[in-house]
């Protein structure tokens, strides 16, 4: 879910079940549905300035819609095996997609990550292929974020998961180190920004989220979630109050010194 950033009562919803719901949180009422046929919805954004919100999930299709009637302007649509298309680095994805990232100060650019080992930097205004492609990340979550000149990565994978890169030149800067205790793995489902200098992650291998300072690789905090999966992060306030949420059902708060 997302809400517009330039209308605070305006949020949307999207699901496995393929429903997008536009609620005004001020009534509390759902105010537009729309279902994407045969799909699973795994990602939502806004771009900047509000005015568009896209989608992506199981069908590999991205599709833009008109914030203000939750409209498809433009479908940038994943390649078609079946009808032998050809297959390049730029074209969309060839497995699903489970992150989907607007440029925080760029509102045409965003990101896209899933199953099939890429990251995707699309512009909205151009056709069906993305701009550039960073190889490697196994996306399995809303585990790609911007931050700057930086693009953060989290990886379903047992080591090296979570990485910094530029944006510019979409080079690998730095493996950001994941705390582990013996005979644990990383498997990161979630990462994102608190600020500029630190980031948060989690995932199913510590079954716990950590604040790291990405400069100094200093661990700033944990949540545990049991023998829970992290799926989800999130925070406010450059980082001082961050949220962790996953399959046990129940939402930790934690506050970071």
């Amino acid at each position: 879910m997302s809400y517009c950033p330039k209308h605070i009562n305006f949020l949307v919803t999207a699901g496995a079940d393929g429903i997008i719901s536009v609620y005004n949180t001020e009534s509390g009422r759902q105010v537009i549905g729309v279902k994407e046929e045969e799909n699973e919805i795994h990602a939502l954004d806004f771009c900047s300035d509000g005015s568009i919100y896209a989608t992506a999930g199981r069908d590999r299709h991205i599709r833009l819609y008109d914030s203000r009637t939750s409209q498809i302007t433009k479908v940038m649509e994943a390649p078609d095996f079946k009808n032998s298309d050809d297959l390049t680095p730029m074209s969309g994805h060839s497995r699903r997609i489970f992150a989907l990232r607007f440029h925080p100060d760029e509102c045409h650019i965003f990101l896209t990550g899933g199953w099939d080992n890429s990251v995707k930097i699309w512009d909205k205004r151009m056709g069906k292929e993305a701009r550039r492609f960073i190889n490697g990340p196994h996306i399995c979550g809303h585990a790609i974020d911007v931050e700057g000149d930086k693009i953060l990565t989290g990886s379903w994978v047992a080591h090296d998961a979570l990485k910094l890169w530029d944006f510019r030149s979409l080079r690998l800067e730095k493996t950001v180190p994941f705390p582990l205790s013996t005979g644990q793995s990383e498997f990161l489902y979630t990462a994102q920004f608190c600020n500029s200098e630190v980031v948060i992650a989690g995932g199913s291998g510590t079954h716990s989220a950590h604040a790291i300072n990405h400069k100094t690789n200093q661990d700033l905090g944990g949540i545990v979630l049991g023998r829970n999966t992290v799926q989800a992060v999130d925070s406010i306030l450059d980082g001082q109050l961050v949220a962790v949420a996953g399959v046990s059902g129940n939402l930790h708060i934690a506050a970071l010194c």
